[in-house]
């Protein structure tokens, strides 16, 4: 499949944010979608911008976490691009405000945000890039979750409903139920969830977890399985201290546990 698309703009065709107006041209075949761009830099937004618009995804600009939260609000988009730096509050807060179900979420990173990166993951950031970053790696990595997106549902399509115990898990409505109680996860938790329950009783090493959950990302280590299987607790009602659903094997990994 072929990604990509040309683009052109037009000074003062368009009263908003830039003055400027982005017309979007896809390619037959191309990937649609929406993207909130949350970055405080007027020039960087601009380039960014430019650049998504250019693979005819439609661009939802916010200059604040607060407009960000606003945008969010109203507008429905698919992968939210934070940058960690914004004038009135720190990206991950943001990330923590926008989040809904089936949002994947970007966050940008300067090298001395280590901390934030750590509290980013607990807040269900989904992918880290270095801030500034390159345009031209942004729409790679955009192009990279769309593809998984789409191949994640084409498989979960095959392989249909999963039930284990009151665990039920409906991967064409991408809907999780507890008990009769709808659970809301990000799209990075019920990939991993989905996962597990795929093969109840099978250990899943953290490494296989890592591949097969988040793929190839230089900023995560398997010290990640570990945030999002303790929140997978959380949401599931799962006691973290004597949990009955998620098991931990002590120098392996995960599995989810056969119910009668």
């Amino acid at each position: 499949m072929l990604f990509g698309c040309f683009w052109r703009y037009t000074a003062g065709d368009d009263p908003g944010e830039y003055g400027e107006k982005f017309t979007e041209h896809p390619e037959p075949g191309a990937l649609s979608a929406v993207v909130l761009l949350v970055i405080g830099d007027d020039e960087e937004r601009l380039h960014l911008r430019r650049a998504l618009s250019g693979e005819g995804w439609r661009v939802l600009p916010a200059s604040s976490g607060a407009q960000a939260r606003q945008i969010s609000g109203r507008e429905d988009f698919e992968i939210a691009v934070v940058d960690n730096r914004l004038p009135d509050e720190r990206g991950f807060q943001v990330i923590a405000g926008v989040q809904k179900p089936n949002v994947s979420t970007v966050a940008l990173l300067r090298d001395e945000d280590t901390m934030d990166r750590i509290v980013g993951i607990e807040l269900g950031a989904d992918y880290y890039m270095r801030s500034p970053v390159n345009p031209r790696e942004l729409v790679a990595r955009v192009k990279q979750i769309l593809r998984k997106r789409e191949i994640a549902g084409e498989l979960a399509g095959a392989s249909g409903r999963l039930q284990v115990g009151d665990l039920e898990i409906d991967p064409d409505r991408v809907e999780v139920n507890k008990g009769g109680r709808e659970v809301l996860l990000s799209p990075r938790e019920f990939k991993l969830l989905y996962t597990l329950a795929s093969s109840p009783g099978r250990v899943f090493p953290r490494g296989a977890l890592l591949r097969q959950v988040w793929g190839e990302d230089e900023y995560i280590d398997e010290r990640t399985v570990n945030v999002y299987v303790q929140r997978l607790r959380n949401k599931l009602g799962d006691n973290p201290s004597e949990p009955k659903l998620i098991e931990t094997v002590r120098g392996f990994g995960y599995r989810l546990v056969k119910q009668n």
